[in-house]
């Protein structure tokens, strides 16, 4: 690394006390609107901490959390005991308004409840039954390029945002899909990807690594640490899923399910639960922490807005910062795969700016612009 790249500071990361941002609205109306309606199924026990919750989001300030329960989140909350809500850094208010939502339900290391469980469920059948009308996506030997297409509008299917468009909405913004085809297919020992949603989303998962696991020697699937985001997916919601994948009727399914079971029987698949993903981690720029979740991974999917926001930094990056200065940070290539839901956003063209500027305001947050971006030399 030059010492130029070194020297150059990093953007200032988003907060909530920016108006008219994302982060802004999302403690204004988002997250109060995901209390609301987790309120109208709790239990009267559950109501009045969430309902607390509700309060402490706007007229209260940061507390402490239980130490070790939510792995060193604790620790990243130090510095912002007793700050307002309305002056945090998004993605570490985040974490928290979420680990508050399950320590309000009882969560613990020894009752790991999770409240999104029958949400998740609901959208994974969904998106089972939907696999019988998708035979060209579920043959073994469908174009890497689609799959890669179909990932990007899978990942739509994210319950913690306020509005989710169909799959007809969602326009590709960066397309390097034949690059992402070429890296993914050029023969690697270790290929990592870190899951984002459950339902149809999960599910063009496991389809892209099924279809790219002949090229590499292992990949190393990552999930949340604990429920969070609603939909995001843990190990026992990766679990469960096969189970049903297994048991399904349509046998596109359940042959996605056998062949998943056998890669991870051979050892070519490795599900992994990666605490860094329950911190407000910043993959691009940490060196040591990148190294002890991704290893020798010649290569990182990540997938979904939301780890775009761990691998760059949830940061006020400047659209147009040169991909190439984060790839030579990470140290491996990138390959990101997601509907874009925040203002998080590096790499563009000039050309794709000011084709932006043509583009419905809300453009960065709407869930309605996809990528499929690479990073790699």
């Amino acid at each position: 690394m030059s010492s130029s790249q070194q020297s150059k500071p990093s953007p200032s990361p988003l907060t909530t006390n920016e108006p008219g941002s994302f982060a802004a609205f999302s403690l204004e109306q988002r997250l109060p609107t995901i209390l609301d309606q987790l309120i109208q199924y709790a239990d009267t026990s559950v109501v009045h901490a969430l309902q607390q919750l509700a309060t402490e989001m706007q007229t209260g300030t940061i507390s402490a959390l239980p130490p070790a329960i939510f792995g060193t989140l604790d620790q990243a909350l130090q510095p912002y005991i007793g700050r307002n809500w309305a002056n945090m850094p998004f993605l570490t208010v985040e974490l928290y308004f979420y680990a508050r939502i399950l320590l309000a339900f009882g969560y613990t290391a020894i009752t790991p409840i999770d409240p999104f469980q029958t949400a998740k469920e609901a959208a994974n059948d969904q998106a089972i039954a939907a696999l019988a009308s998708q035979p060209e996506y579920c043959d073994p030997t469908c174009e890497i390029d689609k799959l890669l297409h179909r990932a990007v509008i899978g990942n739509t299917a994210d319950l913690s945002q306020h509005i989710m468009p169909t799959h007809e909405q969602v326009t590709l913004l960066i397309d390097e899909s034949e690059v992402a085809k070429k890296l993914l297919t050029t023969g690697m020992q270790r290929i990592d990807l870190v899951f984002d949603n459950a339902g149809a989303d999960i599910l063009t998962d496991l389809l892209l690594i099924r279809r790219i696991s002949p090229y590499c020697t292992h990949i190393v699937a990552h999930v949340r640490p604990y429920p969070m985001f609603i939909s995001d997916m843990t190990l026992v919601n990766m679990k469960a899923l096969l189970e049903k994948l297994l048991a399904s009727s349509i046998p596109a399914a359940r042959q996605l399910g056998q062949d998943i079971t056998q890669l991870l029987h051979q050892n070519k698949l490795i599900l992994r639960t990666s605490p860094a993903l329950g911190v407000p981690a910043n993959f691009y720029d940490n060196a040591a922490l990148t190294q002890a979740i991704f290893g020798n991974a010649e290569l990182v999917i990540f997938k979904g807005d939301l780890n775009y926001r761990f691998f760059a930094g949830d940061q006020r990056w400047l659209h147009t910062t040169e991909k190439n200065h984060l790839l030579q940070h990470f140290g491996r290539s990138a390959l990101c795969l997601r509907t874009i839901k925040s203002e998080v956003l590096v790499g563009l063209t000039s050309e794709i700016v000011d084709h932006t500027r043509t583009l419905r305001s809300d453009w960065l947050t709407c869930g309605c612009y996809g990528i499929i971006q690479v990073f790699a030399q």
